[in-house]
């Protein structure tokens, strides 16, 4: 009389044991359609090109890269010697030339110049005002030249005098002081002043100009 309610039973357990492994082979088929998506993140953010390496030289290095790049553009001024640079350059530099206009001087790992990539000239300020270097900082009046040979050497190292450490980046004539001259420098810690002369090539004043960003 048990016969019914046991192959009843037997049928019940064979129902469930279909129900479990179909549940499972639907389990497998949803990692297998995820995870190519996941592989394919990662993979995607890992074969993204480092950002170059444009450190400040120093030292040495730094001195070859300036003098390289002098040699390339005479006359000029180095505002900075970096490391990297376009077109796989190991090293560049930015200089200022006599005209007011910047440049990007590209030195590869043997010191040497390969190319000079120019920037567009500063605009000059009109009506007796200041205009701007073409990178947010102050360039020279319409009314003021820059200076040039044995005067601008002169200006220079009693600037350099003044302002240990600091950058000279331009020697020009002053033409809203009672000073005949003056030297735009950088100081070490990022800021720039305005350090007047006068004709005996003493140092009257230094005025802070603020950061350049």
């Amino acid at each position: 009389m048990f016969k019914p309610a046991r192959k009843t039973l037997l049928m019940f357990g064979a129902f469930c044991a279909i129900a479990v492994g179909a549940s499972a082979l639907a389990g497998a088929a949803t990692k297998t359609t995820t995870t190519p998506s996941l592989s394919s993140s990662s993979s995607s953010s890992s074969t993204r090109p480092p950002r170059p390496d444009q450190r400040t030289l120093t030292g040495d290095t730094a001195d070859k890269v300036k003098a390289a790049a002098l040699a390339k553009v005479p006359g000029g001024t180095v505002l900075r010697a970096e490391a990297g640079g376009h077109d796989g350059a190991a090293y560049h530099a930015h200089v200022r030339k006599s005209d007011g206009s910047e440049v990007v001087v590209l030195v590869n790992s043997s010191f040497e110049a390969t190319s000079v990539k120019t920037r567009p000239a500063g605009r000059r300020g009109g009506h007796g005002g200041r205009g701007h270097d073409g990178r947010g900082g102050p360039g020279r009046r319409s009314d003021e030249q820059a200076l040039t040979g044995d005067t601008a050497a002169k200006v220079k190292a009693a600037a350099e005098a003044r302002v240990p450490g600091g950058m000279v980046l331009r020697v020009e004539t002053d033409a809203d002081s009672g000073s005949p001259y003056e030297a735009h420098v950088r100081k070490s810690d990022g800021t720039e002043v305005e350090v007047l002369v006068n004709r005996d090539f003493e140092v009257t004043a230094v005025n802070e100009m603020g950061r350049r960003r």
